[in-house]
C-alpha cells in the first residue's frame, strides 16, 4: 500500500485545506480477464493536482490494505474518501464509511459503473473530479441484506441463479456463460411469499428484485424509477414470462436502456422479506451470494454522504409506498 500526505497542494478548482484520500484499485476495469481501462498512477496524480484534490493517494494491493486505509481516513477525520475503481471498489469504500460523516467520492475506472451512473457522476474523469472538487454532498440510501449492505439491487430466483454464473464469466471462467444459459432455460417459476410494509404478496414468479437504485449487473435497468434518496426499495415481481421473453427483456434493458415490460409488477417498501413456499430459492445482493430464502432486506435511509452534482428536483416517476399494485 502506497500513500502520501493528507491533501495539501492547491489546484485550479480545489482548496488547499481539503482533506481527501483517494483509494485506487489498479486492477479495476477488466471483464473476462481482459483490461478495459489503462489509467495509471501518474494520470491519477495529475488529475488530483489539476482539480485540487490533494496528494493523498493510496494504491491498494488488496482488500485488506484498502480497508485499513479507509478506516485510517475516518479516524483522522478526513472530509472524503474517493474510490478510484469499479463498482466493487466503490462498494468497498462505501461500506467502510457507513455511519460516519466522511463522504464518498467516485472516480470511475471500472467497466460498468452502476453506482456512478446512479449518482449522475460521468465516466469522464475530469468531469467526475470536478464534482468532488465542488464539494457538494447529499445523503443516499443503502440497502441491507441481513447485516450486509448493498447499493444496487438484490434478487431472488432466476436472476440470482444466472448472475452467479455470469460473475464467474466476468472473472475469466467463460464456461460460466454456457452455465448461465443452461440455468435460464431449466429454471421454473416458483411460488413465493413477499412480505412488504403494507401487506403480503403471494405470487408465482421467475424472480423478484429488490432495488435501491435503477441499475445492476452489466448495467441492467431493473428498476427504472428507483431513487437513492426516498427511503424505499422498488420491489419488482417478474410474472407470466416465458423463458425466451425474459431473456429478450434482459437484452432490452442491458447497458442502461430503459425498455420495460407490462409483465413486471412494482411495489415499494422499506422492508422486504421473501420466502420460497415449496423450495428454497437462490438469492443475491449486488455481486454477493446470499445463499437461499428466506431472506430479509431493509433500507437505511440517508445512511451515506456522497459527492454528487446538485439536483433541482427529484428525478423519476411519482413515488408512493404501495407502487403499481397493492399487496394484501
Amino acid at each position: 500500500m502506497r500513500g502520501t500526505g493528507n491533501g495539501g497542494a492547491e489546484g485550479p478548482t480545489g482548496s488547499a485545506d481539503r482533506r481527501l484520500r483517494v483509494i485506487w484499485n489498479a486492477n479495476a476495469g477488466a471483464k473476462g480477464g481482459l483490461p478495459t481501462n489503462r489509467t495509471g498512477e501518474p494520470e491519477i496524480r495529475d488529475l488530483m493536482r489539476r482539480h485540487g484534490l490533494g496528494d493523498d493517494l493510496v494504491a491498494s494491493g488488496s482488500e485488506e490494505e484498502a480497508v485499513a486505509a479507509i478506516r485510517d481516513a475516518r479516524q483522522q477525520g478526513l472530509e472524503g474518501v474517493i474510490a478510484a475503481g469499479g463498482d466493487g471498489t466503490v462498494g468497498l469504500v462505501a461500506t467502510q464509511l457507513l455511519g460516519g460523516d466522511t463522504a464518498l467520492g467516485v472516480l470511475p475506472l471500472g467497466s460498468v459503473m452502476n453506482i456512478a451512473r446512479m449518482l449522475d457522476v460521468p465516466r469522464d474523469l475530469d468531469a467526475a473530479a470536478a464534482i468532488i472538487a465542488a464539494g457538494h454532498t447529499r445523503p443516499i440510501d443503502v440497502g441491507v441484506a441481513g447485516s450486509e449492505p448493498f447499493y444496487e439491487s438484490a434478487s431472488v430466483g432466476m436472476n440470482a441463479a444466472i448472475f452467479k454464473e455470469v460473475q464467474q464469466a466476468d472473472e475469466g471462467d467463460y464456461a460460466g456463460l454456457a452455465r448461465a444459459i443452461f440455468t435460464a432455460f431449466r429454471f421454473r417459476p416458483a411460488r413465493m411469499v413477499v412480505r412488504l410494509d403494507r401487506g403480503t404478496l403471494r405470487t408465482r414468479a421467475l424472480m423478484v428484485t429488490v432495488s435501491n437504485g435503477p441499475y445492476t449487473g452489466a448495467g441492467f435497468t431493473v428498476a427504472p424509477h428507483a431513487r437513492l434518496d426516498d427511503g424505499l426499495f422498488d420491489v419488482n415481481v417478474f410474472r407470466h414470462f416465458s423463458k425466451l421473453d425474459l431473456i429478450r427483456h434482459f437484452v432490452s434493458i442491458a447497458f442502461g436502456r430503459r425498455a420495460y415490460s407490462p409483465h413486471v409488477r412494482t411495489y415499494r417498501s422499506a422492508r422486504v422479506r421473501i420466502e420460497g413456499i415449496h423450495r428454497p430459492l437462490p438469492a443475491r445482493a449486488d455481486s454477493r451470494d446470499l445463499g437461499e430464502t428466506p431472506v430479509e432486506f431493509e433500507v437505511r435511509h440517508g445512511a451515506l454522504p456522497v459527492y454528487a452534482p446538485r439536483i433541482s428536483a427529484p428525478a423519476g416517476a411519482p413515488r408512493d409506498a404501495a407502487g403499481s399494485d397493492s399487496a394484501s
